[in-house]
């Protein structure tokens, strides 16, 4: 399934300009959330590409869920915010918070102080800060998590960039339960002020949307618009905020298909699991799909009678969608999980680094730091860190997050993880890719390449190990 040194056979893998063709493809229909005309057309690419690889049984399980959504064109005028007659940049809206009448609503702004909160936000549009993250919130290993092997340990950040901006995004629909604070005192609208430079705060989607639209409208605000915002607020001045929003009854689905090994449709079948999701903001938070073909066209090449074991792709529709994840395809086709023996997720895939300085957003020159998660055996490990060296994957990260020290599952992990099986899982650091306009510009094809020839290599692992040299801990 690979050459003798292990290596994959690179004339069955697509060339770095196919990668950038098919994520031009997706890059040119915007931001795919699930159901969404966006979604549809990059499901379409591809259901037709898998079937042109050799996927056998492609299915759909279809669900419909109430879909909230606006222009994500800051251009188009959907979400602004006036003060005094003059508009104020805005840097996003707040997904499934409310929605304004076409002119927006004007209404005195009052500054909601956490520690000291205002009487009365009846009737006013609400600002606040996202706090400061403290400092011993977090374990170290969160921080600074360990590793089994780095390929350039010299360059992993030491910072607390990437944690700082997680929390950001992630504060004011999750820990801070802003969205209660707005419907409990009756407010007209919110206004969340993140400490983000403007380039970094632009386009930032909610992370994760609330359950369901609560009806408050609400827009995002990077620093620079927020010193003059926060002082307006303690001022008690009038603002005019608009976000048009539309609804509808979007119907999504997950994707599954299988190439068969020698065994397929017999009852000693074993299956590996390729997981992704297909939903998200930006070109390379949930391009896992495209890695996953590429591996897909890879074994196609291989005759089905020394394929060991079942490729079964299943393509997640719900990462961000509300109640994210609350459908269970296990559950759905127990018979089929039944056959899973091992897992690969892959995701977030290309992506170069960015960092602020002072009020600057720009990219460092450097590839993202890829993680690649490994469930708790040494032998999986063993074959982890050698794919990351024979495939020269730079600024790479081995972690084994069972392990003390070495933070938490990421790339779709966590079905290892709860299920108990031996598994890898592909992903990277997020320093620009939680947002809409996270576009072409900011992906490397050469560095993607590396990253699915290291998934290849893994999922290549997985379809000929002895199940009993790669056991995992069953857990409780």
């Amino acid at each position: 399934m690979t050459r003798e040194d292990n290596l994959p056979d690179m004339s069955f893998m697509p060339t770095p300009d196919e990668l950038q063709k098919w994520h031009l493809f997706k890059d040119a229909g915007g931001p795919t959330f699930a159901g969404s005309p966006s979604w549809k057309r990059f499901m379409a690419f591809l259901e037709e590409n898998f079937l042109a690889s050799g996927l056998f049984d492609i299915s759909r399980d279809t669900f419909t869920y109430n879909r909230w959504f606006t222009s994500d064109d800051r251009n188009a005028g959907s979400w602004t915010l006036a003060l005094d007659g003059k508009e104020v940049p805005v840097a996003s809206y707040w997904a499934y918070s409310g929605s304004t009448p076409p002119a927006g609503l004007t209404a005195p702004l009052v500054y909601y102080d956490q520690d000291n909160p205002p009487a009365s936000i009846e009737g006013k549009i609400a600002v606040f800060d996202i706090p400061v993250l403290p400092p011993d919130s977090l374990p170290p290993e969160m921080l600074n998590p360990g590793f089994e092997y780095a390929s350039d340990p010299d360059s992993v950040p030491k910072d607390s960039f990437i944690t700082d901006q997680f929390y950001q995004v992630t504060y004011y629909s999750l820990f801070g339960g802003l969205g209660d604070i707005l419907v409990q005192g009756k407010a007209a609208g919110g206004l969340v002020i993140a400490d983000m430079a403007p380039g970094h705060a632009a386009g930032i989607y909610t992370l994760p949307p609330p359950p369901t639209e609560f009806g408050v409208p609400g827009l995002f605000l990077d620093r620079v618009s927020g010193r003059q915002v926060r002082q307006a607020a303690m001022e008690g001045r009038m603002a005019t905020l608009k976000l048009m929003a539309m609804r509808e009854k979007a119907e999504a689905y997950f994707l599954s298909g299988f190439l068969p090994g020698m065994n397929y449709g017999k009852a000693e079948d074993e299956m590996v699991l390729l997981i992704t999701h297909t939903d998200g903001p930006g070109l390379s938070q949930e391009n896992g799909a495209l890695g996953i073909l590429a591996v897909i066209r890879y074994f196609s090449h291989i005759p089905r009678n020394e394929r060991q074991r079942t490729l079964l792709v299943l393509l997640d529709p719900q990462h961000y969608m509300p109640g994210r994840h609350s459908i269970k395809w296990y559950s759905l086709h127990p018979e089929t999980a039944s056959r899973i023996v091992a897992s690969m997720g892959v995701e977030h895939l290309g992506q170069i680094e960015f960092r602020t300085k002072g009020d600057d957003f720009f990219p460092t020159g450097l590839p993202e730091v890829t993680k690649v998660f490994v469930q708790d055996n040494e032998a999986l490990i063993k074959r982890a860190v050698r794919a990351v060296k024979d495939n020269q994957l730079p600024r790479a990260m081995v972690h084994c997050p069972s392990r003390e020290g070495q933070g938490m599952w990421e790339g779709m992990g966590d079905v290892a993880l709860k299920r108990h099986l031996p598994g890898f899982a592909l992903s990277s650091l997020m320093s620009a890719y939680l947002s809409t306009e996270a576009r072409i510009n900011t992906f490397d094809k050469d560095l993607a390449m590396k990253q699915v020839a290291v998934a290849v290599q893994l999922t290549g692992e997985l379809m000929k190990a002895d199940l009993r040299e790669i056991a995992v801990p069953q857990g409780d």
